[in-house]
């Protein structure tokens, strides 16, 4: 058994003992980072052609097709087999959906001024000014994202954190509301992510699993008014300079998870075993080469919503 293994056998005999394991990893991480139990770990790459058209064939038999909404979570180079550009695998998911569907990724950026690693959870970030370029800061969500974003029909968020870049007629209402408010929550009542919530969508994932790309699971905690977490112990708030499409500068402030709800109290990997286990995730793997994930937004936010009085999966 790899040293993976024997972490994920402790750390799931108790959602707290995983909290401790994470807490003791990220206080000692100058001396740990290389056993980083955390990590996503990339899958080989694949050795044989496989036709993009097995992909698209199992999502419309698990519902998707004219007219569906896609969240799309991806791995370009575990679709590479396929022999298709990242543009032309776009055009064939828009094709899926066709001219009255919408495709949207999540374009996740790295900002220059962000503090990294475990300097994240000391970092004093109230002075902290980073600048948002919707169509120039560097996206590492992946080459589709990336590729989508430079479409001239995409629409994207101009909340810095965790935006979508979408294309179809529900891209952009999905965005147009995303910076109302005072200091608005990434995926809170207006966010992209609330939308896709409220239109059910599908999360999809190709290439990846949906046990580390499940960005929808945070609707549950800032959209609806009812976490267990108040606003103070939950949030805290970060200022941008954002330049929109036609470089119209825009100075906002945000809120923004603390980082250690998420480094130090959340117990993944009892949170993935629930959700594995309920049934909500259909999975396959095309020509054992391909992972394909899929899930609906609703169904699964709603699940989350059953314990979120209880704070299910964070701990103190």
């Amino acid at each position: 058994m790899g040293l993976s293994g024997i972490y994920n056998r402790i750390a799931l005999s108790s959602p707290h003992v995983e909290v401790l394991l994470r807490k003791l990893y990220w206080k000692n991480v100058k001396h740990l980072g290389k056993f980083n139990p955390h990590k996503v770990v990339k899958t080989k790459a694949p050795t044989k052609h496989v036709d993009f058209n097995q992909v698209l064939g199992w999502l419309r038999c698990n519902g998707v097709g004219e007219g569906s909404l896609l969240v799309v979570h991806s791995s370009y180079s575990a679709l590479e087999c396929t022999g298709l550009e990242a543009k032309q695998i776009i055009e064939e998911l828009l094709g899926l959906v066709g001219e009255t569907g919408t495709l949207a990724m999540p374009a996740i950026r790295k900002y220059k001024e962000e503090p990294h690693g475990a300097d994240i959870l000391t970092t004093n970030t109230e002075d902290l000014i980073c600048t948002y370029n919707v169509k120039k800061t560097i996206v590492q969500s992946g080459m589709l994202p990336f590729t989508m974003l430079r479409r001239k029909d995409s629409a994207v968020s101009h909340h810095p954190f965790n935006p979508l870049v979408a294309v179809g007629p529900l891209a952009k209402p999905m965005m147009e509301h995303n910076l109302d408010g005072e200091a608005p929550s990434p995926h809170g009542p207006n966010s992209c992510w609330k939308f896709c919530y409220d239109h059910n969508a599908f999360v999809i994932g190709l290439g990846v699993g949906l046990d580390h790309y499940n960005t929808i699971s945070h609707v549950n905690e800032e959209a609806f008014g009812n976490w267990k977490w108040s606003e103070e112990e939950w949030y805290r708030k970060r200022k941008f300079v954002v330049f929109d499409e036609e470089g119209n500068k825009q100075n906002v402030v945000v809120k923004e998870r603390k980082p250690e709800w998420g480094m130090l109290r959340f117990a993944e990997l009892h949170a993935n075993k629930d959700r594995n286990e309920s049934g909500l995730i259909k999975r396959t793997k095309i020509d054992g080469e391909i992972i394909v994930c899929l899930e609906k937004a609703r169904e699964y936010v709603d699940y989350l919503q059953e314990n979120n009085k209880k704070g299910k999966y964070y701990y103190l």
